[in-house]
């Protein structure tokens, strides 16, 4: 691989992972601590952490959605990068879990079972064997207060390590994912020497290797009967919904040999998907505002009365996708939504049809910088077009007169991405479009200046119509003939912003696309590019220049 290349690539690693770094660590360690994270909610007392595995992970794939490039993209660029380095690297080796076919001998107290046939029982799922034959481990969700904080005590305890294994039958500690449990080994059967072990509260049985720290454990812990209860479903029961940690309901059919013989408990009672806890607040706002005295139903249930009758035609046929009265019907030919749903729909304006006229290359323009991105990119106004300057004034009188802030129309919920909108920034009225989402904020691009901010709801009014006859007003452009040292170099970026922020600029235009390759040059005619050069600030580059008459790559 060309050094090129390997510039190229980590440029943009570097430049995504550091834009995006609260994303990558959230995402980084949900992924490590997601094995462990149920089993030590469940086994320790002290650990009062809610699980938001699922809350994390959608706000983190939200996050992802807003990205340039894909997390997979550069893993695989790397990978790929490096795959004679990552041939040789290797796992930390693990217990290798044994089939549940696999029948072994231990000797140890085994869990108590003061059940009844049909009684209704409430069990935590702890092991799944595979391959599943209806067969689970579990523990009894009604003492799972009793064996947490007992549980909770191995952890605090004292360890007297071990070197090896004890003899079968003799309960020890093994530490597994961080955290200690009770087990006991086989008793190796008639021409076997395979060592297991058993996890006495989880159920799991794995092998027996020398790289897992052994302790040993006081015997009066040691007689405590096991947690983990053998379970097998029944034969006329249907598959219960297993899942690891997870609690289920069951009517117990019978005891057999230290295992109880279940079916699943089918509830009876139907629960509403949509209830006050599962609307958010501005939904619930909105509909406590209704009119209790409505007598439309539609009005009291959706908070809107539906159009469909009034736009639908009803004679619309579907086969020939049309009416009788042919071109004549005034209406619209569509069928009503077979689940009741409206078909009324809320559009919005996500650009603006006028343009900026783009200047011809190899021609000087004067510029206003608004916005510094970065060392080699900045936003500006064009200066000179007189109709233009005037228009934008104009619209900005009318954007911030008080009768006309009074008229704006207020959102409820949060605008949609790429929706444009009217947006407060010190105190002024801009107009901008919606470039990220969050819990209760968005952030806003200010296209007439180039740069961003978060806004809460009370921040932003919905767009209207009338300000978009004017075009975006801030050019997007790049110094031709330097480039970044490194990303983020605050040094350089505070340079060029001290250099050319609210200054007029002379600039010769290299490249007219988006964004404008240009070179800048201050009132004394020196050249910017040159000068953050001449300070170590900022690395030459030869300017380029897009070919319309080249051919297609590829």
């Amino acid at each position: 691989m060309a050094y090129g290349t390997y510039e190229q690539l980590w440029d943009a690693s570097h430049e995504y992972l550091e834009k995006h770094v609260a994303f990558v660590n959230s995402l980084t360690s949900l992924m490590l601590e997601r094995a462990n994270q149920l089993r030590t909610q469940l086994f320790c007392a002290e650990s009062s952490k809610r699980d938001t595995f699922v809350e994390d992970f959608e706000a983190a794939h939200d996050k992802l959605q807003s990205m340039g490039k894909s997390l997979q993209i550069v893993v695989n660029d790397w990978k790929r990068l490096f795959a004679d380095q990552c041939f040789s690297m290797e796992m930390k080796s693990v217990p290798k879990k044994l089939p549940s076919s696999t029948d072994f001998t231990y000797g140890f107290s085994k869990p108590m079972l003061d059940f009844q046939a049909g009684q209704e029982v409430q069990l935590i799922v702890t092991h799944i064997p595979n391959p599943p034959d209806g067969t689970f481990y579990a523990i009894d969700d009604s003492r799972k207060d009793i064996i947490t904080s007992s549980l909770s005590l191995l952890q605090q305890m004292p360890k007297l390590l071990l070197t090896k294994a004890p003899p079968a039958g003799a309960v020890f500690l093994v530490c597994l994912d961080n955290m200690w449990h009770r087990a006991v080994c086989n008793v190796p059967a008639t021409g076997s020497d395979l060592a297991v072990i058993y996890l006495l509260d989880t159920g799991e049985t794995l092998t027996c290797e020398d790289h897992i720290s052994k302790a040993n454990l006081p015997a009066e812990i040691c007689q405590v009967p096991a947690h983990a209860i053998k379970c097998q479903m029944s034969l006329e029961s249907a598959s219960l919904p297993l899942n690891l940690y997870c609690s289920v309901s069951c009517n117990l059919v019978a005891v057999e040999n230290d295992t109880l013989i279940v079916k699943h408990n089918q509830a009876t009672h139907e629960e509403y998907a949509i209830t006050r806890d599962t609307l958010t607040v501005e939904e619930l706002k909105e509909m406590d505002e209704l009119q209790l005295s409505t007598s439309n139903p539609m009005k009291a249930v959706l908070g809107y009365v539906p159009k469909d009758d009034d736009r639908l035609c009803k004679h619309y046929d579907p086969e020939t996708k049309r009416c009788f009265k042919g071109s004549n019907c005034r209406f619209r030919h569509e069928l009503k939504d077979p689940d009741g749903w409206t078909l009324d729909k809320d559009s919005v304006s996500v650009s603006i049809p006028v343009r900026m006229e783009v200047p011809q290359t190899n021609t000087y323009i004067m510029l206003l910088p608004t916005c510094v991105v970065d060392v080699d990119q900045f936003y500006a106004h064009i200066i000179g077009n007189e109709s233009n300057d005037k228009a934008y004034e104009r619209l900005m009188a009318d954007m911030n007169d008080p009768e006309a802030i009074a008229n704006f129309k207020q959102f409820h919920l949060l605008p949609s991405l790429g929706e444009l909108v009217i947006a407060l920034y010190d105190g002024v009225w801009y107009r901008a479009t919606v470039c990220d989402i969050f819990e209760n904020k968005v952030n806003v691009f200010y296209f007439d200046y180039g740069n961003t901010a978060a806004v809460g709801l009370n921040q932003m009014r919905r767009w209207e119509e009338r300000f978009k006859n004017l075009p975006y007003q801030a050019a997007c452009c790049r110094i031709a003939n330097i480039q970044r040292i490194k990303p983020c170099h605050l040094e350089a970026i505070d340079q060029l912003y001290k250099s050319i922020l609210d200054k007029p600029m002379k600039a010769l235009i290299i490249d007219n696309k988006h964004p404008w390759e240009v070179k800048l040059f201050d009132e004394d005619d020196f050249d910017v590019g040159e000068a953050l050069i001449m300070a170590k600030l900022a690395l030459p580059r030869t300017p380029g220049k897009f070919d319309r008459n080249a051919a297609i790559p590829g």
